[in-house]
Parts: C-alpha cells; sequence; structure tokens
C-alpha cells in the first residue's frame, strides 16, 4: 500500500516514526502449555514483526515448531529472504517458511491448494497458535476462515 512505498522509497537513515493499535507483544500471547505449532501468516511488510518475534522464539529451546507463511505480490517484493532461509538452515527441526508470490499463484484464499498449504504439519487446530499480520482484509478474512474451521479466538 501507500506506507510500503513510502518505506520502500525513503532514503537510508530517514527517521520513522510507528503507530497503530499495539496489543499484547507476539509471545506473550502464546500459551505453551497448549501450543504445538505456531503459524504466522503475514503480508508484505507485515514479515517484520514475525521476523523479530521468531528470532526470540528461537533461543528458547522448549519453543513449539514454527512456521512462518509470507504472502507478497511479486518475487522482487520479498524481504528478509536470506536470513528467513537461514535461520531454516540453522533451526531445521524448529522452523520452516513458505513466500507465497500471489501474481503467480494468487492469494492464500484464492483456491484449495493454496490453501493446504496452510496445512501441510500435523498439529491440530486446536494445538496451533496463528498469528496474523497484514493488510486488514487478509487478517479479517483469515481469521474469519480460522473461527470457521474451529480455531478458537
Amino acid at each position: 500500500g501507500d506506507k510500503s512505498h513510502r518505506f520502500a522509497t525513503a532514503e537510508s537513515g530517514t527517521p520513522l516514526q510507528f503507530g497503530g493499535k499495539f496489543k499484547v507483544p507476539i509471545l506473550e500471547g502464546i500459551s505453551m502449555e497448549t501450543t504445538k505449532r505456531v503459524v504466522f501468516i503475514s503480508t508484505g511488510v507485515g514479515v517484520g514483526p514475525c521476523v523479530g518475534a521468531i528470532e526470540k522464539a528461537l533461543e528458547q529451546e522448549s519453543f513449539p515448531q514454527i512456521d512462518l507463511l509470507c504472502s507478497y505480490r511479486t518475487e522482487a517484493e520479498v524481504i528478509y529472504k536470506d536470513h528467513l532461509t537461514k535461520l531454516q538452515k540453522e533451526n531445521p527441526d524448529n522452523f520452516t517458511w513458505k513466500p507465497i508470490i500471489t501474481s503467480e499463484r494468487g492469494r492464500l484464499s484464492a483456491s484449495g491448494d493454496n490453501l493446504r498449504t496452510l496445512t501441510w504439519f500435523n498439529a491440530g487446530l486446536e494445538s496451533t497458535h496463528y498469528h496474523l499480520i497484514g493488510n486488514g482484509q487478509m487478517v479479517s478474512e483469515f481469521k474469519a476462515g480460522l473461527l470457521k474451521a474451529g480455531v478458537p479466538e
């Protein structure tokens, strides 16, 4: 969107100020007693907060398996690719990530095959924590879909 364009075209060193509806820090909102897998789903620059949380989580030996699905319009928009690939290689039993290029596959919700990307793992819905960060349409759409599938809010 417009903010993504502003960030992408800002000169290096440009001071930025963030604001928004901040809630419970990501990792504090995950129940370690009942969660066997954490799935982050993000669009565009929404991957940034996910990366920070994933880095912190991987420092904890007891943290559950983490999967990250990042949705981008084009391959050129993929950010953190080298870093996420490195994290996956360093933590093969604890972390996987998949970039979804919507100009090639369509949105995650566009087809059954795309939706199956969300279920390549074997943890049950009741023991998987889903964390959504992205544009309002994606968050609303996935929240409704996860509730319909029986994932508790």
